[in-house]
């Protein structure tokens, strides 16, 4: 078998799907909302609601992403975990159960 002298790169462009897929998470979610309000009722609460499951497919995405890096490619485990800790962080579900709960 011959090798050469470059490194694999196939996590680092997993993380970075996963980098991608967070920032649309974020994109998705806050981009419903300012969106929606600026139409009317019943168009506002269609695009608040397709830019939710937009968002909550998207962080789901990035989980999957993340634990399937950190258990492929042992010497980005770090990268993987701290792209698993902000998929948590930026869950929609998280953020709307938040927000009911201090309201």
């Amino acid at each position: 078998m011959i090798t050469s002298g470059r490194r694999p790169s196939t996590g680092r462009k997993l993380f970075w799907a996963g980098g991608v897929s967070l920032v649309l998470t974020v994109a998705f979610f806050f981009g419903g909302f300012a969106l929606g309000n600026s139409f009317g009722p019943r168009a506002a609460m269609s695009v608040i609601l397709t830019g939710l499951v937009l968002s909550v497919i998207a962080s789901l995405t990035t989980g999957v992403v993340a634990v399937a890096g950190t258990l492929s490619f042992p010497a980005l485990r770090g990268r993987f975990v701290a792209l698993l800790v902000l998929a948590i962080l930026c869950s929609p579900l998280l953020w709307l159960l938040c927000i009911v709960a201090l309201s």
